[in-house]
């Protein structure tokens, strides 16, 4: 690590120039990412909103109170553990799903099989549409009254589900095949040029020595596109932990608090409530979350290994 410090300050010293004229747009970005930060920490410090909205111009500094309020109170402390948790299953449920499917797609892609293109353009669909759009079409599809899944269900004498108000089984069943036809085509783009990266000579010569498909995949594919899979799949749980519109568009967090994460509740507490600063709490424990969730990876997953050097 010591190596990798004195490199990079070498490169510093060596194209300081080059670094000057950055400095601007250095001093932006860091400005644009650290203020909204600070400011939000300092918030979750006051009672901002705490009154209504004629309390917005009368803040008073009461510093960690509102974190003992999450964290101790009988009302606060059962519905943060609700929102650490549902937000957990939200991004591994997710993750647990797009991987795998990712790298099922992208596997069957790779094949020489004829009118490849015409499958490659079927998966790039969904991102095609707007997502707002793609969700309100879930929606209606999954209408307990007149939905298509449901009427389908019907049609194979099924009872109707309701998807976006019945048992907590229902609901994030149906929030995760939503975000996992949002999700798919990323995941299997991306594995598929990983997979389009490794040496054909590898597989023709696994084919003489008699490996089958199940073993060249486990010997040679997986270990060419690990590294791929494990940046994917830590940066798409980051991603979908603070993922926003397809719960909140599609079940608000209901039914009660069945569905809700940080994000939704962050939103809803801060623009219907007008409870800002707890609003602020929850965001700045949500950010630490994601950072420490962040540097544990990038530590053990060795995502960043060589950047200094």
């Amino acid at each position: 690590m010591e190596d990798a410090h004195a490199g990079l300050l070498f490169s510093i010293r060596r194209n300081w120039r080059a670094y000057v004229y950055l400095l601007p747009m250095i001093v932006v970005l860091l400005f644009l990412n650290l203020y909204p930060i600070a400011y939000t920490f300092y918030i979750s410090l006051t009672d901002f909103g705490s009154g209504g909205p004629n309390s917005f111009f009368n803040v008073k500094f009461i510093g960690l109170s509102n974190y003992f309020h999450i964290f101790y109170s009988s009302y606060y402390l059962p519905q943060t553990i609700a929102l650490l948790q549902n937000s957990v299953v939200w991004a591994t449920g997710s993750i647990a799903i797009f991987i795998p499917l990712g790298l099922l797609l992208a596997s069957l892609l790779n094949q020489p099989i004829r009118g490849k293109w015409i499958y490659r353009t079927v998966i790039l669909i969904p991102w095609a549409m707007p997502a707002f759009i793609s969700l309100l079409t879930w929606e209606n599809m999954l209408n307990y009254e007149y939905g298509i899944v449901n009427s389908f269900l019907n049609l194979l004498h099924l009872p109707s589900v309701n998807w976006l108000g019945g048992s907590p089984l229902d609901v994030w069943s149906a929030l995760f095949l939503t975000n996992t036809w949002l999700s798919f085509p990323f995941y299997t783009i991306v594995f598929l040029a990983a997979m389009q990266a490794i040496p054909s000579e590898l597989y023709e010569s696994a084919q003489i020595d008699g490996a089958g498909t199940w073993r060249m995949f486990s010997r040679i594919t997986v270990p060419y596109i690990l590294p791929t899979v494990l940046f994917v799949g830590i940066t798409g749980w980051l991603f979908t932990f603070n993922n926003f519109y397809p719960i909140y568009l599609l079940t608000s967090g209901g039914p009660g608090f069945t569905s809700e994460i940080f994000v939704v509740e962050i939103y809803q507490t801060a623009f219907q409530d007008y409870s800002f600063a707890i609003a602020a709490t929850y965001s700045v424990i949500n950010f630490l979350i994601l950072l420490v969730v962040a540097v544990i990876a990038i530590k053990y997953a060795r995502l960043t290994q060589g950047w200094l050097k």
